[in-house]
């Protein structure tokens, strides 16, 4: 991999892992609306730069994308799914 792609790579990892952490703060009780919001828009921003790659990237890079993609969707729908426990009773 040349160096953009070094880079592309970065910039794909640190979106991952910082939605991935969001996520995981999902289980917590003192999760907000804004966490999933927050969530939201990062696994948002690497589904647009699919869209705005496709085509351009290394077979490589397409790898690592979908990959990360996918598991961050997987995870999205898997946590957004779980009712929240706040702890009150009806």
């Amino acid at each position: 991999m040349d160096k953009n792609d070094n880079l592309f790579s970065e910039l794909l990892y640190i979106l991952h892992r910082n939605a991935s952490n969001l996520l995981d703060k999902l289980d917590d009780d003192n999760c907000s609306d804004s966490d999933i919001s927050a969530a939201q828009q990062l696994l948002d921003m690497v589904l647009m730069l699919k869209d705005k790659t496709s085509g351009n990237l290394s077979e490589e890079l397409d790898k690592i994308q979908n990959m990360m993609l996918a598991e961050l969707e997987s995870k999205f729908a898997k946590k957004i799914k779980r009712p929240k426990n706040n702890g009150s009773a009806k």
